[in-house]
């Protein structure tokens, strides 16, 4: 995910204090992260970026190490397309003491291919806290959302129990058309019908260090519980869980941002930033 505003991508530009402080928060990142510059023409697209350059990426039942993305991906078997996923997670507070930017989202693609739809929200602290949602299809520009019902500003808050759904509503070979909706919980919903090529290569729930203009850190912040997570295939309705896909666990520079095993249901875990161990959630 490419960050643009103080988010994702560049062609929604709409955040003076970025500009303003951005000398700032380049150092900062650099002394955070010294290989930024060396890892920002990789990650421009928001794609997993490898820890170590030319890696295998596994593919079932193991365990990969990222730059930018900490999480779980589901890539089917054989000829089988990932065309639905729906994914649930209580929006993290950031606290203040480091600056960064979080990105919480699931999507379709951008683990071993260059095509991702994805949406979510964001969760980024540069001179103050700063939440919202967005959709986006690389490479495209990230999307934040507007014009919600129920909330015209779409407004995000902490403690927000979100949900998102990205789905194929037309022929997997022709069309490839899809359903994007994100329900802030109580609060709104936004729907959107887009035209967009996608591989259907692997299924996501992230929590991710986006780029802007350089691979970022994230900020001191809550746990992350995604809470269930499924994924349908070739069309389908059938529902299946995360543990269902033989899921690969990515953790981000091993520490930065650490997913838990998945809970009893096999549908959900705990995305922890900067903590040695991250606990499982109760199955709901």
């Amino acid at each position: 995910m490419r960050f643009g505003r103080v988010g994702f991508s560049g062609a929604t530009v709409g955040s003076g204090r970025l500009m303003a402080c951005g000398a700032v928060v380049a150092l900062a990142f650099a002394l955070l992260l010294p290989s930024a510059g060396a890892t920002a023409s990789r990650s421009g697209l928001g794609v997993m970026i490898p820890a170590h350059p030319g890696q295998i990426l596994p593919t079932r039942n193991a365990t990969s190490d990222s730059v930018n993305w900490s999480g779980y991906v589901d890539i089917p078997s054989g000829t089988n397309k990932v065309t639905n996923v729906t994914s649930t997670w209580v929006v993290p507070k950031v606290n203040g003491t480091t600056p960064g930017f979080a990105a919480t989202w699931t999507g379709i693609g951008g683990y071993n291919s260059s095509d991702l739809i994805q949406a979510g929200t964001a969760e980024e602290f540069v001179g103050g806290a700063n939440y919202y949602a967005w959709y986006e299809i690389l490479p495209a520009s990230e999307t934040q959302v507007s014009n919600c019902a129920g909330d015209a500003a779409c407004t995000v808050h902490p403690g927000d129990k979100v949900t998102v759904t990205i789905n194929t509503t037309g022929n997997i070979v022709q069309a490839q058309t899809w359903h994007i909706n994100i329900n802030d919980v109580g609060h709104w919903t936004y729907d959107i019908d887009l035209t967009y090529p996608s591989t259907y290569s692997s299924a996501e729930y992230v929590l991710e260090a986006p780029t802007v203009g350089a691979q970022t850190v994230m900020p001191m912040m809550a746990t992350t519980t995604f809470d269930p997570d499924t994924f349908a295939l070739n069309g389908g309705t059938t529902a299946q869980t995360i543990a269902s896909g033989s899921p690969v666990q990515v953790t981000m520079n091993q520490r930065e941002g650490l997913p838990s095993a998945l809970d009893r249901d096999g549908d959900g875990f705990n995305a922890c930033a900067y903590k040695l161990t991250c606990a499982a959630p109760a199955s709901s």
